[in-house]
């Protein structure tokens, strides 16, 4: 009964390696034509290399379960190289060896290198050398599958985050509402306060006259003076002129950043000719006025601004109230996470 059972089981095998790609890097035409018929048997599919670097082209071309490598071509050792540099363009290939020769230390070698196996390239050893390919064929098969699989679980994995804290936000905003409160609103009632610094208060003043109700403007002189009114009050929106007669400008916005991460620097020069105005980002400045000349430029998007702070606001809110709650399945999932992408190799 376990020989019908062993049976039943190569032959299941033997079903789910049906078109598998196996390689043969063998500069020995005899040899190749005796794989390929010795595999197409078994339902292979089989291409041969002469050489390594035509092995190498069909690798990059297309996917290979096994590769077979002969360890003397095209010269005696040569397939260390070979199976090295095929397992860096495939890694999920098997790599079998064979050789014609009994070598401890070229086996150890070949290990290193990468195969799985080293077979002696002699009669008696073919049934072997086919048992060996036909079980690397499959854990190779097997290998992939789950890397995909893996691949699927880290993709659904983040979609599934995503939309869990998306409910979670419309759940927040509808509590809001059933308690009288605008989502909109509700984490930010204040008005938006707003540090303008400049050694010239020309456009402190401007924005400060023309801005409507919301807004509350200071201004700081010089650098010194920005820095201690921001370790003092909290600001919303800092603008820092390129214009400064006692401290750089960049050092004062990587300050004020320090200082105050949940503030909003913008960096400007003007307004006048060659004026603007970005956001400083911790990665690079973006672009928010191109050509800033005129204090009503500024004041025509500060709506704009202030509900951009707005959505800021209510962002960092959501995230704080999912992280209260599901503090636990938060630490869970970034486990998770860093396990699959280990399976995966980094990816």
């Amino acid at each position: 009964m376990s020989i019908d059972l062993s049976i039943a089981k190569r032959l299941s095998t033997v079903r789910d390696l049906v078109g598998a790609e196996v390689l043969v890097v063998d500069q020995d035409p005899s040899v190749q034509r005796g794989m390929v018929k010795l595999l197409s048997e078994a339902s292979l599919n089989v291409s041969c290399a002469s050489t390594p670097e035509d092995a190498l082209v069909l690798v990059e071309k297309r996917f290979f379960s096994v590769i077979v490598v002969d360890l003397d071509t095209p010269t005696p050792g040569a397939g260390l190289r070979t199976t090295a540099a095929v397992k860096d363009k495939s890694p999920t290939s098997m790599v079998v060896i064979i050789t014609p020769r009994k070598s401890f230390d070229e086996a150890v070698a070949a290990i290193r290198a990468g195969a799985i196996d080293v077979v002696l390239k002699a009669p008696e050893a073919v049934p072997y050398l086919k048992d060996r390919i036909l079980e690397a064929a499959s854990r190779s098969m097997d290998t992939r599958e789950v890397a995909s699989v893996l691949g699927e679980i880290k993709e659904s994995h983040q979609d599934f985050l995503q939309l869990f804290m998306d409910a979670e936000r419309r759940a927040l905003d509808a509590e809001d509402r059933l308690a009288g409160r605008d989502p909109d609103k509700s984490s930010f009632t204040t008005d938006l306060r707003v540090l303008v610094v400049d050694s010239n208060s020309q456009l402190a003043d401007a924005l400060a006259s023309g801005a409507g109700r919301g807004y509350l403007f200071d201004k700081a002189l010089s650098g010194g003076q920005a820095l201690d009114l921001v370790g003092s009050s909290q600001y919303h929106y800092v603008m820092v002129s390129d214009e400064l007669y006692d401290l750089p400008s960049s050092m004062v916005t990587r300050s004020v950043k320090s200082q105050s991460p949940d503030s909003v620097v913008l960096a400007y020069s003007g307004p006048g000719p060659g004026g603007r105005v970005e956001m400083v980002d911790s990665a690079h400045n973006r672009p928010v006025i191109a050509e800033f000349t005129s204090p009503n430029q500024l004041l025509e998007r500060m709506d704009e601004l202030a509900e951009a702070f707005r959505a800021k606001v209510r962002e960092r809110r959501y995230t704080q109230a999912f992280r209260d709650r599901y503090y636990d399945f938060l630490r869970r999932y970034v486990n998770i996470k860093k396990k699959v992408e280990r399976a995966l190799g980094g990816d």
